[in-house]
């Protein structure tokens, strides 16, 4: 086992673990605005469409762990 496989599969499970909640979430906003004749959207959606989109989310968690790794080798290997 590697130095980095214990981290990665907890980074793992939480992509795996945000990216239901996030898509449970919408489910249920959708099937509440299918119920619902006009159904305003929320300010926070509206002023910031991608806010609260499942994917932009996993590109910045993956992309935290990737840059701990990058940072990690560059401090210990220097330039």
């Amino acid at each position: 086992m590697g130095m980095w496989t214990i981290p990665t599969i907890i980074t793992g499970a939480l992509i795996v673990l945000v990216s239901y909640l996030l898509t449970a979430g919408v489910m249920k906003k959708t099937r509440h605005r299918e119920s619902a004749t006009d159904t305003p959207i929320s300010k926070m959606v509206r002023d910031h469409p991608v806010a609260m989109n499942p994917i932009i989310i996993m590109y910045i968690i993956f992309g935290l762990f990737t840059g701990i790794i990058i940072f990690y080798y560059w401090s210990i290997y220097g330039y």
